[in-house]
């Protein structure tokens, strides 16, 4: 992000994502890129004043999520739930954590698919919508594809929630048409900036086999090989810039393909161990004061991860009308990450929805009488 942001800066537009000059690139959606390149611009190239800024920016969007996630909670679980669910969004560690340490788009994002959920309750559930709701709503997935493109798998399944399994009004098929139309419209025009610099079409990033490629291979374990990315190895990083962007991407598409040909059941195991990793955390030394915390990392992700399982399910048990708006989240948005490195980076735009089923199923807990006989 802070390469891209420094070429953008610098004036020589969206390229060079590694140190060495590499020439165009659309290693990622383009609209965190150009935030940062308009604060590199404007107070310094990775200075003091641009980090507090570029934080600053990160901790206002996940300030902004805690009313995202109020409104979210309160309309399908109610007041108390919503209370709770927002106060842990505000004054929780780990989730303070990312907009304060990490320069990535994950608040900005998470921020922008907790509103993109929040709309889509409020379509659904009005007796009657304008052109103009769905026309914003179309935008708004707009401009979450050009910040987060992974984001959009769960699109189609917002749309066939608000079209078929709300009972409260006929089904507005013309609505999610202009919807469609307007989405698809605010990715024209850097699909056409990539097919002009690339000569292919490219919808919107083009590092996908990079990634898969990283995860599977001959030397990964299952996972990220820091040693062969180009961000960090040097001999991998002349070899990006010798090729070219795109050449180099098609190379790791190659081996990828020809890894997977030659070790399907190694390919398997890999994927089945992300699955794993995506929900209790990758393996990661956690050493304080000479303590290993090693499980206990896993242990807390994993538990996060089964609460907010449990909540689903109960959703199911009492039949919630929201169930099926709140289950893709949990069940379709992880399959790409079963398949690349599962960074908790990764995990971080779906944790409110995780957080309103944790306490949820908590709350309903209070509920619960066990009955002993002695």
């Amino acid at each position: 992000m802070g390469r891209l942001a420094r070429s953008i800066a610098q004036g020589h537009g969206f390229s060079s994502p590694t140190d060495l000059d590499s020439g165009p690139s659309a290693w990622t959606a383009p609209v965190y890129p150009y935030i940062l390149g308009g604060i590199f611009k404007a107070f310094g190239v990775y200075s003091a004043a641009s980090a507090w800024m570029i934080l600053t920016f990160n901790s206002i969007f996940a300030a902004l999520t805690c009313w995202t996630v109020f409104r979210i909670a309160e309309r399908i679980f109610g007041n108390t739930v919503a209370r709770w669910s927002a106060w842990i969004w505000a004054v929780f560690p780990y989730l303070i954590y990312w907009p304060v340490r990490v320069v990535w788009e994950a608040s900005l994002s998470t921020f922008l698919l907790t509103l993109g959920l929040w709309m889509a309750i409020r379509i659904a559930d009005a007796t009657s919508t304008k052109r103009l709701h769905w026309i914003c709503f179309g935008l708004l997935w707009g401009l979450i594809a050009l910040t987060n493109t992974a984001l959009i798998i769960v699109l189609p399944f917002l749309l066939g929630w608000m079209l078929f399994f709300q009972k409260t009004r006929p089904a507005e098929f013309g609505g999610a048409v202009i919807c469609l139309t307007v989405f698809l419209l605010c990715l024209v025009p850097w699909t056409i900036r990539n097919y002009g610099t690339f000569g292919r079409f490219i919808l919107i990033r083009d590092n996908l086999s990079l990634e898969l490629y990283e995860a599977n291979n001959q030397a990964s374990s299952g996972l990220w090989t820091r040693s062969e990315h180009p961000g960090n190895d040097p001999a991998t990083m002349r070899r990006f810039q010798e090729l070219g962007e795109i050449r180099f991407m098609d190379e790791k598409k190659n081996q990828l393909h020809e890894f997977i040909r030659e070790h399907p059941a190694e390919f398997l195991k890999f994927t089945a161990e992300r699955a794993w990793y995506f929900w209790a955390a990758p393996p990661q030394a956690t050493v304080v004061h000479g303590y290993d915390f090693r499980i206990a990392r896993h242990a807390q992700f994993f538990l996060a991860a089964l609460f907010s399982f449990a909540g689903l399910a109960l959703m199911f048990l009492r039949r919630n009308p929201y169930r099926w708006l709140l289950a893709p989240f949990l069940l379709i948005y992880p399959l790409p990450y079963y398949l690349v490195n599962p960074f908790p980076r990764y995990k971080h735009p779906v944790e409110p929805v995780m957080l309103l089923l944790i306490v949820f199923v908590i709350s309903e807990a209070q509920s619960v009488k066990l009955r002993l006989q002695l």
